[in-house]
């Protein structure tokens, strides 16, 4: 069986790295474009004064651009761009007066209230002539997500503080929860120095990914390399005016809380173990930086944020600690079980337990509980950014979080069979299934960082069907395919108490009016005898009221509302 869950932990490690070397960096984008004046591909009578952008969610005071190349190739803007101060998801820039006709571009860079770059073009036409000899306007994409693929400088990052912290952490939860307290405070040279290795290496991690995480984050948003990533300017642009900026500086100070409390720790711990007063302030520094973290992702944008960003601190913590835990094991009590130290301890101890077991039956109980909250936690997060059965198996967002639950649980069907065999307590501790599970959680990390760095499933929810039963018993069923900004196909279907299609109706209405912003209203009009379809256009992606009037021949009328979410092409 060791060897079968190797096989294919192996196998599950090395799918997800192809799968994200071969995914595209289209279908990294986060905020997207819900409207703009002029929209993409407008032909327009008149020059516009300005052009105005709208996002589906604020944007950074940072790093944002919105230049207008006209048919000669000249940028036609009039000043700077700037973010509305009483709609941070809105950019507008002021265009020069009595453009000439022709084929202008909008191009725009911004960084999205969850951190991440973005950038697009918006074309539109000035006059009716034909642009290019070619009638009508070309077709572009208002979004490029390219520049917020999650390459290997941001993977590596992530991987840093995330492998660092779980090193410490696991140290910490070690020496104060899991191994039982002996008469002998260390027991041996070798546990000492493991323990030293572990608080070091994942201090030096963590400190290096929360380093490098402003030059790669200042690269990220400036939209190149790192010459960019090592640009002083850039950087002040970055601790000043965006979200990250001003967590990272929380990030530094908790980080030299942690380096000086370290030092601390490893003096005091030089001849006697630990004591508890030590380890829970190393714990309170390393909980507040896996705190700061939630407040630069998907869960500071969400609706309720409060909620959201506890989910999201819970659900690092947890599976931090758990995977701590495990590596502690697999490392450090192996020092701990063979000293003479802890045969002694046998001998006193209020069970007859080998020390290695009374401890993994202590982390079975420490496991649980996480893995408790890990299950509540993620979820909450899925329901947050998953909406639809649809976006789990249609998205990148949602097929990685499937590998993601695929590997937790190799680690805890392999963390239940490391506990059924400590209940016996008669057979030495499988160390192969141990790192197994420790491997595997690290592949967990891995994916988790990357879930970071994407856009969730929400914006593409998928075809919708909006079911409501009237009092009288009337279902009625509205059907949108695809559900995606632009022209969809809309099907009603009204039966009656006795599931039959009531005959009597002669007219059913749906208004649309956006929930984001005041879009007007779109009226879709199924006349008695209309055919079962008809195709409209939704105007822009989110959230819109649906109102439904529905007219009998009978002159009865029935009028309820209902919200659609539409995603993104």
């Amino acid at each position: 069986m060791n060897r079968f869950l190797r096989k294919w932990t192996g196998f599950a490690v090395i799918a997800c790295i192809i799968v994200l070397v071969l995914t595209p960096a289209s279908v990294f984008a986060h905020a997207y474009v819900v409207s703009s004046n002029p929209a993409a591909n407008e032909t327009l009578d008149t020059s516009p004064e300005m052009i105005v952008i709208d996002f589906n969610e604020p944007i950074e005071a940072g790093f944002h651009k919105l230049e207008v190349i006209g048919p000669n190739g000249d940028d036609v803007t009039d000043g700077e761009a700037a973010i509305d101060p009483q709609k941070p998801s809105r950019l507008t820039v002021s265009l020069q007066s009595d453009l000439p006709e022709g084929l202008y571009t909008a191009k725009w860079n911004v960084v999205s209230g969850d951190g991440h770059a973005i950038s697009g073009t918006i074309p539109f036409q000035i006059g009716h002539g034909d642009p290019g000899g070619e009638s009508g306007l070309p077709i572009h994409s208002t979004t490029d997500g390219g520049s917020s693929f999650p390459g290997w400088s941001l993977l590596l990052v992530r991987w840093l503080f995330y492998g660092g912290m779980t090193a410490y952490l696991g140290a910490v939860v070690f020496h104060a929860w899991l191994l039982p307290r002996m008469d002998n405070a260390w027991g041996s040279e070798r546990l000492k120095r493991r323990s030293r290795v572990l608080w070091l290496s994942g201090l030096i991690a963590s400190s290096a990914g929360i380093l490098l995480s402003l030059p790669q984050q200042t690269a990220d948003d400036a939209g190149g390399g790192w010459k960019e990533a090592l640009d002083p300017a850039l950087w002040r642009q970055t601790l000043v005016y965006t979200t990250f900026g001003e967590i990272w500086k929380v990030q530094l100070l908790l980080l030299g809380g942690l380096l000086l409390w370290t030092l601390y720790l490893l003096r005091a711990s030089r001849s006697n173990r630990p004591s508890q007063l030590p380890l829970l302030v190393a714990m309170l520094l390393g909980l507040g930086l896996l705190l700061s973290k939630a407040f630069i992702g998907h869960a500071a944008t969400a609706d309720l944020r409060g909620p959201a960003i506890a989910a999201d601190f819970l659900h690092l913590t947890a599976s931090l600690i758990w995977l701590g835990g495990v590596g502690a094991i697999a490392f450090l009590l192996p020092a701990a079980a063979k000293t003479v130290a802890g045969e002694e301890a046998l001998k006193s101890a209020p069970s007859h337990l080998p020390l290695s077991w009374q401890t993994v039956r202590r982390f079975s109980i420490l496991a649980f509980i996480m893995v408790a909250i890990l299950v509540l936690s993620g979820v909450y997060g899925s329901l947050l950014h998953v909406p639809t059965l649809y976006s789990l198996t249609h998205t990148t967002y949602g097929l990685v979080l499937l590998a993601k639950i695929a590997l937790t649980l190799i680690c805890l069907l392999l963390g239940g069979w490391s506990f059924l065999r400590g209940r016996q307590a008669r057979k030495p501790l499988n160390a192969a299934g141990i790192w197994t599970e420790l491997g595997a959680g690290l592949a967990v990390l891995l994916l988790a960082g990357v879930l970071a760095n994407l856009p969730t499933a929400a914006a593409s929810p998928g075809p919708a069907a909006l079911i409501h039963q009237l009092d009288d018993g009337t279902k009625v069923t509205i059907r949108i395919s695809p559900n995606v900004a632009g022209t969809n196909t809309f099907q009603v279907n009204v039966l009656g108490p006795d599931g039959q299609p009531r005959s009597d109706v002669d007219q059913v209405t749906l208004e649309l009016a956006s929930k984001e912003m005041d879009m007007g209203t779109i009226e879709i009009l199924f006349p008695g005898g209309s055919p079962p379809e008809v195709s409209d256009l939704i105007t822009m992606g989110g959230r819109w009221n649906v109102h439904v009037h529905i007219l009998t021949s009978s002159l009865d009328s029935y009028d309820y509302d209902t919200e659609l979410t539409v995603g993104n092409p």
